[in-house]
């Protein structure tokens, strides 16, 4: 049987979710800010069809909710959600290490190196937050990858277009840098030994300590609470 072919409000519909979907990830939409049909079909150049396609795809994906007589709002998020999105990254990439670690080519490894080579050269630069979060994205993507789990892999990566979204360099203090970047080498190291323990600990712990970063700006955390912890982020 022949592939299906898409029709032209698909395609549509396709571009204006991609679209907007990089655009929530950039924060260049704010927390429970509106997406409104008629101003996106105006920016789109498309008619409503496509444009409600594509917002009920980014609600379906958690980007948005639809709120009756409100229209599509970009999701908010709380400090209990975010806390689960990591823990649950966690688990599954800490797996994913300690797949790769067993699986790894010597040209995985040297793709990876490469990466934490440009983190580490740019993050000085103008566009440092998007450029490191891009290259920082890719790294996680990549171990999924050599993981060789597809489910695993696609799982994890639905996480993490999540985790990202509400996670951003611009909450990390020079430290904090300092902390991922030796992780990212901790990892490379680990899968380069074939250490499947080492590398997933290694993942586990880099995640975790992201999340708490990140829960530490958070404003809807109730006062004299903390968020929970663990003692391998610390």
């Amino acid at each position: 049987m022949s592939p299906r072919k898409h029709g032209p409000s698909e395609r549509s519909a396709d571009r204006v979710y991609a679209a907007l979907r990089d655009a929530i990830l950039k924060g260049d939409y704010e927390n429970g800010g509106r997406l409104t049909e008629e101003v996106l079909a105006e920016r789109f150049r498309v008619s409503r069809t496509p444009i409600r396609a594509a917002l009920a795809k980014l609600a379906g994906d958690g980007f948005i909710d639809m709120i009756p007589h409100a229209g599509a709002v970009v999701r908010r998020r709380t400090i209990r959600e975010v806390s689960e999105v990591y823990a649950v990254r966690a688990l599954l990439e800490s797996a994913g290490a300690g797949l790769a670690a067993t699986l790894r080519t010597d040209a995985d490894v040297a793709v990876l190196g490469a990466i934490c080579d440009e983190m580490e050269a740019r993050s000085a630069e103008d566009r440092g937050v998007e450029i490191l979060s891009t290259l920082n994205k890719q790294l996680h993507h990549r171990i999924l990858e050599i993981s060789g789990n597809q489910t695993l892999r696609d799982t994890a990566d639905r996480l993490m277009d999540i985790g990202f979204l509400i996670h951003s360099y611009t909450k990390f203090q020079p430290r904090d840098l300092g902390r991922s970047f030796a992780d990212h080498r901790d990892l490379v190291s680990a899968i380069a030994s074939r250490d499947a323990e080492w590398a997933a600990s290694v993942m586990r712990a880099h995640i975790l300590a992201a999340r708490n970063t990140l829960l530490k700006t958070m404003t809807d955390l109730p006062e004299g609470s903390k968020p929970a912890r663990d003692d391998a982020a610390l």
